[in-house]
């Protein structure tokens, strides 16, 4: 005759364990907010991480198109449990990684809507290869799709460095 587990079983699980290492590959959890278009605090089991979104560069929330971003963001992901795969991180809780929901890749998503530069290096050895990324940033610039709807979109590392073309 199998015994019902007591409900607290799960949570003392947890609490002896702790909340997972960033170094072990993922993360799973729940969005508690979103900071920009490119960033948001997950908590991991009563443990906060800061996220970045590896492979892109959202506008800044106070240049054009990056409040847009951030919006985008929370209203999909503010409350939802979404996975982080880790691709570096810190002893502080700081990680960058690919962040999926509903089996989604969230930058990925972002770029296509033109929500988002892509990050990804491309040199010429990789023309035989079209990186998910930057096909998904030449498919909205083509469209003009977001901020590629404007004449001369600024750049995030141009609009932090306050070289943003007037």
């Amino acid at each position: 005759m199998l015994r019902r587990l007591p409900r607290w079983l799960p949570v003392a699980i947890v609490l002896l364990c702790g909340a997972p290492d960033a170094a072990d590959g993922q993360l799973p959890g729940h969005v508690l907010r979103v900071i920009d278009g490119d960033s948001l605090m997950l908590d991991v089991n009563g443990g906060h991480y800061r996220i970045e979104l590896a492979g892109i560069d959202a506008p800044e929330v106070s240049q054009p198109w990056g409040g847009t971003a951030a919006q985008r963001l929370h209203r999909t992901l503010t409350g939802a449990f979404v996975v982080v795969d880790v691709e570096a991180g810190d002893s502080g809780h700081q990680v960058t990684g690919s962040v999926e929901f509903r089996g989604r890749d969230v930058a990925l998503d972002l770029l296509y809507d033109g929500l988002a530069w892509s990050t990804i290096a491309v040199s010429d050895a990789d023309t035989d290869y079209a990186h998910p990324y930057t096909e998904a940033e030449n498919q909205a610039r083509a469209a003009r799709r977001g901020l590629w709807s404007d004449e001369r979109p600024i750049p995030p590392w141009e609009w932090r460095r306050g070289t943003a073309r007037q």
